[in-house]
């Protein structure tokens, strides 16, 4: 087996996490309003990116500054509802879950895609959620349902090209989930 291609599924992946332990940053930095702004130049504080970093283990990024936005032009994000062109059909929410966040950068080869949402499903009622509609979508699910304690589940498809990462963070009866994604081009429309 040549490791090449797992290596790089390895660095999405891992990148992936970074990416959702930022949005999960953000996201807790806003609703406690230590030091999250959003807009053209976004700024997360030091204890969120702690914090998220620590929900995140083996991610390499850190969000210790500030982001300009505008570094990507592709990029694009939105509070409390999906971007436009979010891939929605792919990347579906569980019922009533309220959207917190969302991303959606396109590139090639690949697209990244992100939305953190609130719910009131346990972890557990969230992965059999995602596990039915990707894979029903021709994703496989990948072994292992959690990382450190954290609910986490991975599931790839397309000889690896497609990576959907879903974590969960519960607080006191809310779960907050955050889903992660690799796209192909293909995916978006």
């Amino acid at each position: 087996m040549n490791p090449t291609p797992l290596r790089a599924l390895l660095t999405r992946h891992r990148q992936l996490l970074a990416a959702a332990a930022v949005s999960t940053a953000l996201l807790l930095g806003a609703c406690s309003g230590q030091g999250a702004t959003v807009g053209p130049s976004t700024s997360v504080s030091a204890s969120a990116a702690a914090s998220a970093t620590t929900q995140a283990p083996g991610a390499s990024a850190t969000a210790s500054g500030p982001v300009n936005s505008s570094a990507a032009p592709s990029a694009q994000t939105a509070v409390k509802e999906l971007v436009a062109g979010f891939p929605a059909k792919v990347i579906e929410l569980p019922k009533g879950a309220q959207i917190q966040s969302s991303s959606l950068e396109q590139g090639s080869p690949v697209s990244a895609a992100s939305v953190t949402a609130t719910t009131a499903q346990t972890p557990a009622q969230i992965l059999a959620f995602y596990t039915k509609s990707l894979t029903g979508q021709g994703f496989t699910a990948q072994p292992g349902d959690a990382v450190d304690g954290v609910p986490l589940k991975t599931y790839v498809r397309a000889a690896g090209q497609e990576i959907v990462t879903v974590s969960v963070v519960v607080t006191s009866s809310t779960s907050t989930l955050t889903v992660g994604a690799a796209l192909l081009p293909a995916s978006l429309k």
